[in-house]
């Protein structure tokens, strides 16, 4: 299914609209260099409220760092997750496990809640968790 542009595709989603906040004070920078093809891994609004004060100001000084830490180049579906142990975004590198139910979970915390939103130029997960280097 068709979206359009991930940035677009986030903009309309209004679970994920502190996420798409974010995206608009780094003023897009970030997805750009990513190239045509990418995935974006989104924390929906309920992962931003189990963020501590002193998370939620390190991510609105620097918004162009979380973005980055969730921006993998290429196209990643959930079914290429179960083949990968390391999620190298363009900032970070996170670990991919394997749940009970055989789910990816990112970085130890994040679970996909909604997977393989295919845009223009990528794709979109939504997942449940900010994922921080303390994550």
């Amino acid at each position: 299914m068709y979206f359009g542009t991930v940035h677009e595709y986030v903009k309309t989603k209004e679970c994920c609209s502190k996420f798409a906040k974010l995206l608009e004070d780094t003023g897009s920078t970030v997805i750009p260099k990513c190239g045509s093809s990418k995935t974006l891994f989104v924390p929906n609004n309920s992962a931003f409220e189990k963020l501590s004060d002193k998370d939620l100001n390190v991510i609105e000084e620097n918004p162009s760092e979380l973005v980055a830490s969730l921006l993998y180049k290429g196209d990643l579906p959930t079914a290429g997750m179960f083949h990968i142990t390391e999620l190298k975004t363009i900032a970070k590198t996170w670990s991919v496990t394997l749940s009970p139910d055989n789910e990816p979970i990112i970085g130890d915390a994040a679970s996909i809640v909604e997977s393989d939103m295919v845009c223009s130029d990528g794709v979109v997960h939504v997942i449940d968790t900010v994922l921080l280097d303390n994550s």
